[in-house]
């Protein structure tokens, strides 16, 4: 079981290097227009609902590419600090060679052992990504512990929980990784001793809020 275990970590890591430096384009680029946009409108719903503000230090958990870090800066300014956090390389070499800026910190980690000390992260973003942690209750522990008291921890998608789920059976290096529906999710946060805000699990648009 465990050699299984490995295997499914690995194959699905080795997928994320491999698409790496075309992410952006796969799933954020609009035919139309030509430009990463696709999801414009979604991006301002979920950032109109995140409780950042100038200063804020902000843990981008799974950032792949940093599709999130132009709308974090706008709001935590110069000021604040990112963390972007991803287990694959290639995600973070992609995502530093787009994103130079010295209020950013390039992390290359696995969520469950992210190198951040207690109680240093006024937000935490799981964008996209909580589905692939490999250990779902081991990683909400691992970021609960980060986030300050009073802090915002949010897991979103722009799709439901059905629709991730279906998604990514189609796909072998991801047909493991769930996106929990409330019950599961919210499971999973009392046990981190998190206090849900906010869930949202509709066609089109998944956001759970929950605060420390």
């Amino acid at each position: 079981m465990k050699a299984q275990a490995t295997e499914i970590y690995n194959r699905r890591k080795q997928f994320f290097d491999d698409h790496a430096e075309r992410w952006l384009d796969m799933w954020y680029k609009d035919s139309a227009t030509g430009r990463c946009d696709k999801h414009e409108k979604d991006f301002k719903r979920l950032f109109s609902l995140l409780p950042l503000k100038a200063g804020d230090h902000v843990l981008d958990a799974g950032c792949g590419t940093g599709v999130l870090v132009p709308f974090v800066l706008e709001q935590i300014t110069d000021t604040g600090i990112l963390y972007e956090l991803d287990y694959a390389e290639k995600m973070i070499e992609t995502n530093r060679s787009w994103h130079e800026r010295n209020n950013i910190r390039f992390i290359v980690s696995d969520v469950s052992n992210a190198p951040l000390d207690n109680a240093s992260c006024d937000v935490i973003i799981c964008f996209s990504c909580f589905p692939h942690f490999h250990d779902k209750e081991k990683a909400m522990m691992a970021l609960a512990r980060i986030l300050k008291p009073r802090g915002a921890f949010v897991v979103a998608h722009f799709d439901s929980s059905e629709g991730i789920n279906k998604h990514h059976e189609s796909c072998h290096a991801v047909m493991h990784d769930r996106l929990p529906d409330k019950e599961g999710m919210c499971s999973l946060l009392q046990k981190a001793e998190l206090e849900v805000d906010l869930f949202v699990d509709e066609p089109g648009f998944y956001c759970v809020m929950a605060k420390k």
